[in-house]
């Protein structure tokens, strides 16, 4: 445990900082790992709830989470300026942690990220978590949770690495997504979205990104209406960062997944 949380490092050189996504694990970054970590310092945090990191009775927020990340590194003794990579809901983190740590900041790649342009919020969110975690504590006590955590993840995520789904993390993923800590720190995460997109609009009103960023949009190569609106309000979301843009395909949300290689490449660029 690092900074109360479960943390992985890898490797040495520039350092390169992990963010998954809602419901992200440390394993799900395994295939990018094997690929910087002979370049670079590869830093895999699991929020709390999520892989091995304990629960947390506290809601998320963007700014506890950069905080997080910069103790990790200080317990680390990280000084050099890191590449954070933020996959889905965990780019609202790396946006957030470059905007309050531009100093610490080498780049920021935004991973088929959720687009945070027009946050709005119409239910409280102290009543979404609190109806959240009586739903994940409902779910666990009557055993849905471990009859279908692995089930609900192989429906939730149709990536798949290059060489396979390795045994080791098969294992991991019938254990933690059986786990009740797991569901309900998803569920909580999921329901302080619209506070987690208010509070990062907030930030980009005081504090500006000085350091580069990619947004990297996932697509599967198939021509689908829904896949060129996708690609197309990941662009308008780089724009309005002022960001550069990329596609990476074939690929599912999961793009770390499907296609480590150009993940890599992005962050290696960035870090060099």
């Amino acid at each position: 445990m690092v900074a109360g949380v479960h943390v992985v490092v890898d490797g040495d050189g520039p350092p390169v900082v992990l963010c998954g996504g809602l419901g992200g694990n440390w394993f799900d970054w395994d295939e990018v790992v094997d690929l910087l970590s002979g370049t670079s310092l590869v830093v895999r945090i699991d929020r709390p709830g999520y892989g091995l990191s304990p629960s947390s009775g506290e809601r998320p927020s963007a700014r506890g989470e950069a905080v997080r990340i910069a103790a990790v590194l200080d317990a680390l003794d990280v000084n050099t300026p890191a590449v954070v990579v933020g996959h889905s809901l965990g780019g609202i983190y790396a946006e957030a942690f470059a905007r309050l740590y531009p100093e610490r900041t080498a780049g920021v790649i935004l991973l088929d990220a959720t687009v945070t342009t027009r946050p709005h919020r119409v239910i409280p969110t102290r009543w979404r978590v609190g109806a959240g975690r009586r739903v994940a504590r409902f779910a666990s006590r009557v055993g849905l949770q471990r009859r279908l955590g692995p089930t609900v993840r192989r429906i939730l995520n149709h990536s798949t690495p290059p060489d396979g789904i390795a045994p080791d993390i098969r294992r991991w993923v019938e254990r933690i997504y059986r786990e009740p800590a797991y569901l309900e720190s998803s569920i909580v995460e999921n329901a302080s979205y619209p506070a987690l997109a208010q509070e990062l609009a907030a930030l980009r009103e005081t504090t500006a990104l000085t350091a580069p960023v990619v947004v990297a949009a996932a697509h599967t190569g198939r021509p689908t209406p829904w896949g060129s609106a996708w690609i197309r309000t990941q662009r308008q979301f780089a724009e309005f960062l002022g960001a550069a843009f990329r596609v990476v395909s074939p690929a599912h949300h999961h793009a770390m997944i499907d296609q480590p290689g150009q993940i890599a490449t992005l962050a290696r660029e960035l870090a060099s």
